[in-house]
């Protein structure tokens, strides 16, 4: 029996993602793609109705473009385009992304997925199955699912609602406890697979990666809308990107707020007193800078630049330190609810105390008291949609986002602070852009040589440091 796996609707805005892999399909199909071409094996395993070649596969004004055509080819009526990865890149872990358009016609299947390295030693499905994003005929729901072996064929799935037409980005985020799925990054379904949980040993092996376009099969079926072909499939980019957080998505270097189930932020109490998660907002006290501890260890910063202290468990957790020893490291636990845990070196969780003492890391199991989330800047305050006639201060809003044209606006409460540093950062942590800005509104171009792409965005107050992601399409 499959165990239930969690869906959530929450999820962090900043995960510290090093790009490692990428094909942007700007001059051309890169040179780590394989291309299958026949019509497989019992029409690749799923009665599939043509025959992939590889001239079905074109890159148009900076886009891969699959297409498929109703034509007669090798014995079959349709043709179209299947490409891998496999032998030349693969992965273990990390968020493998693509920005897609599909066609959506009746028989349309395409597919953005991937397949364990071992396939050709152990077979499918003991290889195990990501698919990324999967979506049939007209349907305005795309897929993400698991396929794997546990004493037989078994899967897990999810689905959500998408105008599939349009551009989006789907994602999966893989590390050691869970598959996370996305669409333009938000979390729509989740798979547990810590310690190889229902025989889930399959997904903490290397993958690669496919693309291709079916006409017809097991899961669209064979009624197929000849005149709606030749249609395609068109994608922006795929990108590779691993942690650097020690594999488990801690988000280091970046500015971050913990809040616990009770729905309140620990605060560091400027390390004059043992650290509560008792405060309704995220002001500078409830702000801590994730940094490398080593290892896979990270440490926790407070705005007085002191670390916090395990205190080995002995007693409440105290933001005082001046250096990183072994009771300022902590594991960053992921979750499969999407939450986080903090382990101490003495291997026991911390524990909010459901804000009503002291935080104290003695916890021998995670429960609800030693899960929280995380985000960046200030998370208590969830800001509206913003246009420019907007006339009341907010925290921190960055529109548009993406960013046409190079030039967006940064909104922030003057109030609070009338002048704040500006900082963007590509995704190998290289600042590419600084500026200062003043009196709550700048409006910023950027340099016209930057990529597309995703970028962090900081912006530094004598109240700290917040971050956004930040796309320039």
């Amino acid at each position: 029996m499959i165990a239930l796996m969690t869906l959530i609707g929450w999820t962090a805005n900043a995960q510290n993602w090093q790009l490692v892999w990428a094909d942007e399909f700007t001059n051309g199909i890169g040179p780590d793609w394989v291309f299958e071409t026949g019509t497989g094996s019992g029409g690749w395993g799923n009665n599939e109705l043509q025959y992939y070649r590889q001239q079905n596969a074109t890159v148009q004004n900076g886009e891969l473009v699959i297409t498929a055509k109703n034509e007669s080819f090798g014995g079959m009526n349709y043709t179209s385009a299947r490409m891998k990865t496999q032998g030349k890149k693969s992965w273990k872990y990390g968020k493998i992304e693509a920005r897609m358009q599909l066609p959506a016609f009746q028989g349309s299947w395409p597919a953005f997925w991937m397949l364990g390295d071992n396939i050709t030693s152990v077979g499918w499905p003991s290889c195990g199955e990501i698919d990324i994003m999967e979506q049939t005929n007209t349907s305005d729901h795309v897929l993400g699912t698991i396929h794997w072996n546990n004493n037989g064929y078994v899967y897990y799935g999810g689905n959500t609602a998408a105008s599939v037409t349009g551009y989006h980005v789907y994602s999966i985020e893989w590390d050691a406890n869970a598959i996370k799925w996305f669409v333009d990054g938000n979390l729509y379904h989740t798979a547990n697979i810590q310690n190889g949980i229902n025989g889930t040993s399959e997904f903490h092996e290397k993958f690669f990666i496919i693309l291709n376009l079916a006409v017809g099969g097991n899961l669209p079926g064979n009624n197929v809308n000849n005149g709606a072909l030749p249609a395609s499939v068109k994608v922006d980019y795929v990108r590779v990107y691993q942690s650097t957080g020690g594999g488990t998505g801690a988000p280091v270097g970046q500015t971050i707020w913990l809040r616990g189930s009770n729905g309140q932020y620990a605060s560091s109490e400027n390390g004059a007193v043992p650290m509560n998660c008792n405060r309704n907002s995220v002001q500078g006290w409830e702000q801590f800078t994730v940094v490398s501890a080593g290892g896979s260890k990270i440490a926790l910063r407070g705005s007085n630049g002191k670390y916090v202290s395990s205190m080995n468990g002995q007693s409440g957790m105290m933001c005082d330190r001046t250096t990183v020893q072994g009771w300022e490291a902590f594991d960053w636990v992921s979750n499969a609810n999407g939450t986080i845990s903090l382990r101490g070196n003495n291997g026991l969780y911390v524990s909010s105390e459901n804000g009503q003492s002291p935080m104290i890391c003695d916890r021998t199991t995670i429960q609800g008291w030693e899960q929280f989330t995380w985000g960046t800047g200030a998370g208590a305050r969830q800001a509206p949609e913003l246009d420019s006639e907007l006339s009341e201060p907010v925290a921190l809003t960055v529109f548009p986002n993406p960013v046409t044209n190079h030039e967006f606006k940064v909104r922030w409460d003057h109030q609070v602070s009338p002048e704040v540093q500006l900082s963007l950062m590509d995704v190998s942590g290289k600042t590419v852009y600084t500026a200062v800005a003043k009196d709550g509104l700048e409006n910023v171009v950027l340099p016209s040589h930057l990529r597309k792409g995703v970028y962090i965005l900081g912006i530094t107050s004598e109240k700290g440091t917040e971050t956004r992601n930040l796309i320039i399409k």
